[in-house]
């Protein structure tokens, strides 16, 4: 019912339903863009909050069954809102009744990353056939990444854990922000220029698609795709995206990961060392234990012995000739004990030394192999200082040069340069310039500054 058609007075109750009607009916659908204001959720699982711009604010609502179609949101955010008009008859609010909600701005990046997307996917630089394995041999790990992040101390915690010998190279670059793009790429670039680098990991932590899009740039995807080292990108969490995740020749869930994918073949050598390490010691020690075991106790052969000779004595007539036939016989009986236990120890001793030389052979290995990492390090450290001495050296030289073209420059404005051309300087005796004739009377002294010294002279009454 229009309300033109209606003739008589409206209770408060019709007067809301015919409002409510009129606002359905024209506000079914509308697109609203604006900040986020007072965001207040409900215990009933309802959000409630303002949409404001410079000048008004529009009461929102956004219904439980439909948050979680909807991203995070918070006070601040811009957002853009689809969702009909309607009012509360019993109240008289009006709300914006909001279905669908995305920030602003990511509706449109997305789109464009989108376009990207399918543009390099055309070329083919997606392909599986064109990426690089990952090296099994790595000496020198690459970083591109933030300097001041988690991401670096996250890498160099796996990576002590699991590979402690393997070099580590940081290329600090801005990982969000305007201009983010551009030092990423120099970075990948910089890295590709050392020739010692193995593989390279390029990423950042979690964050909004605004935050991860450096990593979906042109010139970040183009880098990666010229470098000749492999590259395992690291952006965000593992349900993060980013163009450098398809470009790159590995895609890692999160930097750890991709630090567990770089080490996994050092991890696996060590692993195994370690293993034959604990075998080969164990064998060692099973060999000492059955050698001892086989051993006779002392005590038990002298009891044995002295047993034997006992019965021995009563089985022979007491005669001097037999007592001493028998006591060469248990002479010869010692002797021949006291041999075979020395034979059983010498056999024991080689065994023990030959198992030495084994395990002294294999930490020779070991140390022979470190070294050449140990030399690497060196020359990469002294490359390191001669490039700093060069650039401080050049430094010095320009600052030098510099501060040579400022002093010339104050020495032009200096008034005593003005005095080497002929000119002075007069001033009273309290120091000020004399620039007015009627500044000074008679008798009054001045001083007269020259190039080369100073001048009194007192004031006469036809100078004035």
């Amino acid at each position: 019912m229009a309300y033109d058609e209606i003739s008589r007075t409206l209770t408060v109750s019709e007067a809301n339903s015919l409002i409510k009607g009129v606002l359905d009916e024209s506000f079914y659908q509308i697109v609203v863009k604006g900040e986020i204001s007072g965001f207040r959720p409900s215990p009933s699982g309802h959000a409630y909050f303002d949409l404001k711009d410079m000048n008004a604010a529009l009461p929102s609502v956004v219904f439980k069954s439909s948050l979680y179609s909807m991203p995070r949101f918070q006070n601040g955010d811009m957002v853009v809102a689809t969702g009909r008009i309607s009012l509360y008859e019993k109240t008289g609010k009006i709300s914006f009744i909001i279905t669908r909600l995305t920030k602003a701005g990511d509706g449109e990046l997305a789109a464009l990353i989108e376009k990207r997307k399918q543009y390099y996917q055309s070329l083919g630089w997606f392909d599986p056939q064109y990426k690089k394995p990952i090296p099994k041999e790595i000496r020198t790990l690459g970083v591109v990444t933030s300097a001041t992040g988690a991401v670096f101390h996250d890498i160099l915690d796996v990576t002590r854990r699991r590979a402690p010998g393997l070099d580590i190279v940081l290329f600090p670059c801005a990982v969000q922000g305007e201009g983010a793009e551009v030092t990423i790429a120099s970075r990948i670039r910089q890295a590709n220029n050392f020739d010692n680098v193995d593989l390279l990991i390029v990423g950042r932590g979690g964050g909004s698609q605004e935050d991860l899009s450096p990593f979906s740039t042109d010139e970040v995807i183009i880098a990666i795709k010229e470098s000749h080292i492999p590259i395992i990108s690291a952006v965000g969490h593992e349900v993060d995206w980013a163009l450098s995740d398809y470009v790159a020749d590995v895609r890692a869930g999160t930097p750890s990961i991709a630090a567990e994918m770089a080490t996994a073949e050092i991890f696996k050598r060590r692993e195994s060392l370690s293993s034959v390490f604990s075998t080969l010691s164990f064998l060692m020690k099973n060999k000492i234990m059955e050698a001892k075991e086989r051993i006779p106790s002392t005590i038990i052969l002298s009891s044995l012995v002295k047993e034997r000779i006992h019965e021995a004595r009563t089985r022979l007539p007491k005669s001097e000739s037999l007592a001493s036939l028998l006591e060469r016989k248990i002479q010869d009986g010692e002797y021949r004990v006291a041999m075979a236990q020395n034979e059983i120890y010498q056999s024991i001793k080689d065994k023990v030394k030959e198992s030495e030389i084994k395990l002294n052979g294999l930490k020779a290995a070991l140390s022979i192999s470190l070294v050449p990492q140990v030399k690497e390090s060196k020359i990469l450290l002294k490359s390191l200082y001669k490039e700093m001495k060069t650039a401080l050296s050049h430094k010095v030289d320009t600052d030098t040069q510099l501060l040579s073209a400022r002093k010339r420059e104050i020495e032009a404005l200096s008034p005593l340069s003005v005095l080497k051309r002929g000119y002075s300087l007069v001033t009273d005796e309290k120091g000020r310039v004399v620039r007015d004739k009627n500044q000074v009377k008679e008798g009054e002294r001045l001083n007269i500054r020259v190039e080369n010294g100073t001048i009194r002279t007192i004031v006469q009454k036809e100078n004035i």
